[in-house]
């Protein structure tokens, strides 16, 4: 039915893309903001929602069927549904492990300042 509405109405699919861009905001808004000792929280996250991603793009790749889409659109739909996923499955993991090795090397070098090396005391032998 709420599928019917976004295909149909205008304004609601306006709404439901405006309900996915801000859950996306919020999530990578709360991974950016975290500071100090909490910060490692993000990694495991970003891998998390990495991995699920990659399952849709699966999932999306592999149906034999249309997902989304009117019985009118299945047809052209189902390449239009391959393609996406395809698309997914390249850019989305990409981007999840990019951000999440900047964020482990941040943290890596985040950590004590590094200490002046001690000078070489040489004696005369």
């Amino acid at each position: 039915m709420a599928q019917n509405l976004i295909l149909h109405a205008p304004s609601a699919m306006i709404m439901a893309h405006a309900a996915l861009l801000m859950a996306a905001t919020a999530f990578w808004t709360s991974l950016l903001c975290l500071t100090g000792s909490s910060r490692w929280q993000a990694i495991p996250a970003l891998l998390l929602t990495g991995k699920l991603v990659c399952l849709l793009a699966a999932l999306l790749v592999f149906a034999p069927r249309a997902l989304y889409g009117s019985a009118d659109h299945a047809a052209h739909g189902l390449g239009d549904q391959h393609l996406a996923g395809l698309l997914m499955l390249a850019a989305c993991p990409l981007s999840y492990l990019v951000a999440a090795v900047f964020m482990t090397v941040h943290l890596i070098g985040a950590g004590e300042p590094p200490r002046p090396v001690p000078p070489i005391h040489r004696t005369a032998s």
